[in-house]
């Protein structure tokens, strides 16, 4: 009996196996670790016992493959939306709110952007003029995004202290290695849209989702097997037939959906050589760090669930005492100090890390400056996401690929969207119906 196989158990696998399993297939569902997750995954803690996410993750309203995911697997109260756009600004000098308001389209955020303290009146007229560019079709060629905005009369303040801590909260990427299509994307289905960038967080680790897919998928009859690590496929004449696990078992196969990481897929389909250009190209793919830093304090910091700085070290804060609310025996307040587009950090020692951060935070917020940090924890990822440069599109596939029967997922692939949970999930989804349509009628669940 020949199975559909799905290699890979973060967002990008575990979508499309709900995908499957949702309209009737039985899927396999392959995870090398110990639990799903992947990139995204969670660590559960003895000193305290407490399950984290080893990486800060949001959502935005525009996420809508995210959000339908959630829903499909019955997992939708595990993001909760702000009502409406409104990100904290800090710095040491000043304190600011990109907000939004009921004016129409990219206007919502004029108001805010006037307001905006962080910059100087002129720096604030030209940010509106810029932005207005963009909405009305600008920032489509393919060079860096500062180099755009120089272009359009953006000082080197107003990309420091506006645009680039854009890039780097939804592109992982400084403005000056982030593509001009990338920061568009993100712009105007995000923040050039009312209610596109509204923040969602989510209310529990991510494992409290992964559990439910788990739970989604198995009840409709899909299998899902974590410590399943996969050594290579097994193709013939030009056609998936199967794959190999790391302990020699086998599994027939005639369509499989390949959820790893470029990297991982070069191992798995080493001397196939249809697909050696793809692979090729896909491994060129530059990948960018994401430092997380958890520490415990003895009393509230943050007036809210979170905050943006500019001007400082630091470069966002969130506090999951407020957004998953108290439990009892913890620590008053934990918060997560997430820097991305790390490459400053990634190679610094553990406690070169969390000191520079935590002393940041105290010149930050009034609170801090005598609260006793009680403990630290340090997570570390060298690869965190890809970096959407210039010409970073001839690098990412298509889910088809020229071997019969063999779909790629991840959020490196071509899906228009930048590295993100929804680009991940919505390669799982895209991959998934391309299975469908090469699978025979499915079997009731």
């Amino acid at each position: 009996m020949t199975e559909t196989v799905v290699i890979g158990g973060g967002f990008a696998g575990v979508a499309a196996a709900c995908r499957l399993a949702g309209d009737g297939h039985r899927p396999i569902l392959l995870e090398r670790a110990t639990s799903l997750g992947g990139r995204a995954r969670s660590a559960r803690l003895t000193t305290p016992p407490v399950t984290i996410d080893t990486g800060h993750h949001v959502l935005m309203r525009c996420c809508t493959a995210s959000t339908g995911f959630l829903a499909r697997i019955g997992a939708s109260d595990a993001i909760r939306f702000q009502p409406a756009l409104s990100i904290p600004i800090v710095s040491p000098t000043d304190r600011g709110r990109l907000a939004s308001s009921p004016l129409p389209g990219l206007f919502h955020l004029a108001p805010a952007l006037l307001r905006y303290p962080i910059l100087q009146l002129p720096d604030r007229l030209r940010a509106i003029s810029a932005g207005l560019a963009i909405a009305l079709g600008g920032a489509k060629e393919d060079i860096p995004f500062d180099r755009w905005l120089r272009r359009h009369r953006q000082s080197d303040r107003a990309i420091d202290a506006l645009w680039d801590p854009i890039c780097i909260a939804t592109l992982n990427a400084h403005a000056a290695s982030s593509g001009a299509p990338a920061a568009r994307k993100v712009l105007r289905d995000a923040f050039f849209r009312p209610g596109g960038a509204d923040m969602g967080l989510f209310t529990a680790p991510l494992s409290c989702i992964f559990d439910a897919a788990r739970r989604n998928l198995e009840a409709r009859g899909a299998i899902v097997r974590t410590r399943a690590g996969a050594r290579r496929l097994l193709i013939e004449d030009g056609r998936v037939r199967g794959i190999e696990l790391d302990d020699g078992e086998t599994i027939d196969a005639d369509t499989i959906v390949c959820a790893v990481t470029p990297s991982e897929l070069a191992r798995l389909t080493a001397n196939v050589p249809e697909l050696e250009s793809m692979i090729d190209a896909a491994t060129r793919l530059r990948w960018a760090p994401i430092v997380n830093v958890h520490a415990w304090f003895d009393r509230p910091i943050l007036d809210g669930a979170f905050a943006i700085a500019v001007d400082s070290p630091l470069q966002a804060v969130f506090d999951l005492t407020r957004i998953y609310g108290p439990a009892a025996g913890d620590d008053p307040t934990h918060l997560v100090l997430s820097q991305s587009a790390a490459e400053d950090w990634i190679e610094r020692p553990f406690a070169d890390v969390s000191g520079p951060l935590v002393q940041a935070l105290r010149e930050l917020f009034p609170r801090a400056a005598h609260a006793r940090c009680l403990r630290t924890l340090v997570f570390r990822h060298r690869a965190a996401t890809f970096v959407p440069e210039p010409g970073v599109g001839r690098c990412r596939p298509r889910s088809t690929t020229s071997i019969d029967g063999l779909l790629l997922a991840g959020d490196w692939t071509a899906t228009g969207w930048p590295s993100t949970i929804e680009g991940a999930v919505r390669s799982g989804i895209v991959a998934a119906a391309h299975a469908e349509s090469g699978l025979t009628s499915p079997t009731p669940a």
